[in-house]
């Protein structure tokens, strides 16, 4: 199951505490962790990956409060501007495949009890119903803050808006209510096609968004403000919930809290008070927050008042009246930087704090995250003195590097390139004082540079990495992955495993050693390119993609453009690939070519009358025979095949003929005819004949299965212990196809099994495996 964070709000009514540069969600309330930070922790257990939907500015606050989670799998949509929670969800939605189940959270919850699983798997099963389900909580107030739900069980009869106190009375006496939690679970194509069905507007603005969304750092996804801007700003209950007949509510037994007002932190004991320094006398229903670092609050015969005390703002109040802050907000803009910025300024590299600031100095402290690097550049009219306060740090200063630690310090004079990285295990703090004509952030000019890959910062690379694959849930797939080879998810039917992918269509992920939970093209990232050897270096993104395809059906008559067409019309690579079969039922075979030459004319008569199959070639296939398959050659695997498909690293995919079928929704595939006429080769196809370059030895046997300008790929067979090549121009790719057994290089081993697949990074060094298996290796 897949977890959507939804965490782009404001919380304006939380002032002084949360300010529109920290917003309420990543506040700590007990000193040690965010609400945001509670949110990912409760879900851990259900969900095996986490995509957090937040406003752009937020996007450092979130990557740092993550990093207090090992192993966890993450993504960011990034919005330039909100636009309601159904853009917010569509556009996350639209990332998964349709047999996905999609947890909807807000992040500014706090929930507790053992009842939250329970209401979870309850969901689970409504869901997989084809129900859209949402989570109702007992009315325990007559609250107008909330949105209400009237249900008959766990069908729901209507959405009420926010009532009136006179309303929510009524709520309170009947209990057919509950609070509406804005939790949300269902499957994806049910969830999707609801919306099509009652909001095509939306969900085709949507669509249109998600072809101009970016991609940043291999995984982020950004839409851009005047994307945005085409899309209907609306709560998703009012485009979906209110309209579909499809809508089942679990009545929740845990204790929840949305946390929208002060004086929800002071009932129950929502605020630690551990470390506040505060008096009271004689008061009365008063309630002091003191997050003041330097400063106590000493209160005096008050009544009915809530005081806020943070370092650089004090609020008091009517208890209840904080509900007003928007409204004082807007009516004093002279007051705007203390609402909208705290004394903590967030950036992609760590924070920096102002500690004490005139018109010609500023004293800041620093602090830079592990393996980061504040980026090179100069400034013309300040100098700075840095003094290392903890954690140790590798300077650059006007191009000599140094390594520092605690106590040491260093004068940077006006006009000088430095560069500051962390090479610690632990935050690296230090303190910064500017002094000169202009002390603010403006008078910076950036130089060209980069973070430090692992060998600068003092890691070793592990030998190898397990990889976890991305699932498909196209129409043609069948079961065979997950009963013979080990394969785990939510769908009913696998069609393809890609297991070694950093394409933005579907990246695996690193399931093993420091950097576990990270998507490959992140991983990739952190161990640097270096890592992939110098056949790499040249090449703008990993070159290859390793998958697993199981079809119980036929795959549609496709054809893959050459890297020319992809690149000037798609912005992707052309695809070249090999199949080769692991197994396949009696009579299953693939098409593959046309059995003569062809016109343009003659393949589109073909379409129109639905006789194209008769045009190419059908090749009955052989378990352990590979079949290379050129861009441009139209094809199609039959049903009741498995292959392991090495290709080059695209999902550029032409549809001709797709048999005129319907997924479970009732939508036909796209065809993409037109596209498919221009990259086709027409003329006669002749199976590539390799040589037989076999290789027999008494405990393994290799045999080369492709050979290509994108990849090479072989087969070991082995039967106790084999010596795997190593190749220090190239990244090398293991897939087990059969058996099971241990990986063992440097001080690392590994054991793995049929359906294993690992990621293994250049080296002179070999790699030895142990067992009774098949091994699928590939290297550029």
């Amino acid at each position: 199951m897949k977890c959507i964070v939804l965490a782009g709000g404001r919380g304006d009514r939380l002032w002084p505490l949360s300010r529109k540069n920290y917003p309420k969600q990543f506040i700590s309330l007990d000193g040690s962790h965010s609400i945001f930070q509670d949110t990912i922790a409760r879900n851990m257990a259900y969900c095996d990956e986490f995509v957090v939907v937040t406003n752009r500015e937020y996007q450092f606050i979130v990557e740092n409060q993550l990093k207090a989670f090992q192993g966890l799998t993450w993504r960011l949509v990034l919005e330039e501007e909100a636009r309601k929670t159904t853009a917010a969800i569509l556009l996350a939605c639209l990332e998964f495949p349709l047999s996905e189940l999609i947890f909807i959270v807000p992040s500014d919850h706090l929930i507790q009890g053992e009842a939250y699983k329970d209401a979870i798997n309850e969901a689970g099963v409504l869901a997989r119903e084809g129900n859209l389900v949402t989570f109702g909580m007992p009315v325990r107030t007559a609250d107008t803050r909330y949105g209400y739900i009237c249900c008959d069980g766990n069908q729901v009869e209507k959405f009420v808006e926010k009532p009136d106190r006179q309303q929510a009375q009524k709520y309170l006496q009947d209990s057919r209510y509950l609070i509406n939690s804005g939790l949300f679970l269902f499957r994806n194509g049910d969830f999707l096609q609801e919306v099509r069905l009652h909001s095509p507007e939306i969900i085709g603005a949507c669509e249109r968004a998600f072809e101009d969304k970016l991609i940043e750092k291999g995984k982020h996804i950004f839409y851009r403000r005047e994307v945005l801007e085409q899309i209907p700003a609306q709560a998703i209950e009012e485009t979906v919930f209110e309209e579909t007949a499809r809508c089942m509510v679990v009545k929740a037994g845990f204790a929840w809290q949305d946390v929208g007002s002060l004086e929800d932190l002071g009932e129950e004991g929502l605020i630690s008070e551990k470390d506040s320094r505060q008096a009271q006398y004689n008061c009365d229903n008063t309630l002091i927050i003191n997050r003041g670092s330097r400063s106590i609050v000493v209160a005096n015969q008050l009544e009915d008042i809530t005081i806020v005390n943070t370092d650089d703002a004090v609020y008091v109040g009517k208890k209840g009246a904080s509900e007003s802050l928007k409204d004082l907000r807007r009516e004093n803009p002279a007051l705007q930087s203390y609402f909208d910025m705290g004394q903590v300024i967030y950036k992609p590299w760590g924070t920096y704090e102002i500690l004490s600031a005139a018109r010609q100095y500023v004293v800041r402290k620093v602090m830079l995250t592990q393996g980061r690097t504040i980026y090179a550049h100069k400034h013309a009219r300040r100098t700075e003195h840095w003094i290392i306060v903890s954690g140790r740090a590798r300077i650059m200063l006007a191009g000599v590097e140094k390594e520092y630690g605690s106590n040491d310090s260093m004068e940077i004079p006006e006009n000088t390139v430095h560069q500051i990285s962390n090479i610690g295990d632990v935050p690296l703090v230090f303190m910064e004082i500017s002094t000169g004509e202009e002390v603010m952030e403006r008078d910076l000019i950036s130089v060209e540079s980069r973070d430090l890959n692992e060998a600068e910062l003092g890691y070793r690379t592990e030998p190898f990495v397990k990889m976890q694959p991305a699932f498909k849930d196209y129409l043609w797939g069948g079961t065979k992955l997950k009963e013979h080879y080990g394969k785990h998810c939510d769908y009913d039917s696998i069609a393809e495993s890609w297991e070694l992918s950093a394409h933005e269509a579907g990246q695996s992920i690193v399931a093993s050693g420091r950097y576990k939970g990270r998507l490959f093209a992140d991983y990739l990232s952190k161990i640097g390119r270096e890592n992939c050897g110098w056949k790499c270096q040249s090449i703008e993104r990993f070159p290859i993609l390793v998958k697993l395809i199981d079809a119980k059906e036929n795959l549609s008559v496709q054809v893959h453009p050459d890297d020319d067409y992809a690149l000037s019309r798609e912005n992707e690579y052309g695809k070249n690939e090999m199949w080769y079969v692991l197994e396949h039922e009696e009579g299953a075979g693939i098409y593959c070519g046309f059995k003569q030459d062809m016109t343009r004319e003659q393949v589109q008569e073909a379409l129109t009358d639905g006789s194209i199959l008769s045009l190419l070639n059908w090749i009955p296939v052989e378990d352990g025979k590979a079949y290379y398959i050129p861009a441009g050659t139209v094809h199609a695997i039959g049903k009741g095949v498995v292959v392991c498909e090495i290709q080059q690293s695209s999902n550029c995919t032409y549809r001709l003929y797709d048999y005129d079928r319907t997924d479970r929704y009732g939508n036909r595939r796209q065809l993409h005819v037109e596209k498919a006429l221009e990259v086709m080769d027409y003329h006669r196809y002749e199976l590539p004949q390799f040589q037989d370059e076999t290789v027999v030895k008494d405990t393994y046997t290799c045999r080369i299965l492709s050979r290509c300008k994108y990849f090479e790929c072989a087969s070991y067979q082995i039967h106790g212990t084999a010596e795997l090549p190593a190749y220090s121009d190239s990244f090398s790719s293991l897939v087990c196809v059969k058996g099971s057994g241990t990986l063992y290089k440097q001080d690392e081993k590994m054991q793995f099994s049929v359906g294993d697949s690992f990621f293994v990074p250049c080296s002179g060094e070999k790699i030895r495996a142990e067992g009774d298996c098949e091994l699928i290796l590939t290297h550029i």
